[in-house]
């Protein structure tokens, strides 16, 4: 049989290592505890700005919320203290990102388009094959579908 070395701690030896090896422990994980604390509390408060913000009808809530993402105020149940004033805010800084959507409009106004006539069997029969051919096949195969 061989015999293993051992080591002997005295009970003061064992007093200091112990302690402090878990206090900091505990401390690491109240550090950690702290940090998901504090991203469960913006992911709270990112919600609920996200849902104001799309009731009030932002084009971009999420985009929107990165913006005011610092200037949020908490209570001390977590809730956001200042979520209808950063609504008010936004709509009053870029109230281009709220309401509905503005139809683009082309630059030229239009300029040079040509209105399309609709394709019948009657147009297509007056036509070239040369015209033909530079017609979107799609649309012919479905007038020549319809009786």
């Amino acid at each position: 049989m061989t015999n293993l070395p051992t080591t002997e701690h005295t009970t003061s030896e064992t007093a200091e290592i112990g302690p402090p090896a878990e206090t900091e422990t505990i401390t690491k994980l109240r550090a950690e505890v702290g940090e998901l604390q504090g991203e469960l509390r913006l992911r709270g408060a990112r919600d609920a700005i996200v849902r104001l913000l799309e009731a009030a009808g932002a084009h971009s809530p999420e985009l929107l919320f990165g913006t005011v993402r610092e200037k949020l105020q908490f209570a001390s149940d977590g809730t956001v203290e200042n979520s209808a004033a950063l609504v008010d805010h936004l709509r009053r800084q870029v109230p281009e990102q709220f309401g509905q959507p503005q139809a683009v409009t082309s630059i030229d106004a239009g300029s040079g388009a040509v209105s399309a006539r609709p394709l019948t069997k009657h147009a297509l029969a007056k036509m070239t094959p040369e015209q033909i051919s530079q017609l979107d096949w799609a649309a012919v195969r479905q007038v020549l579908s319809q009786a």
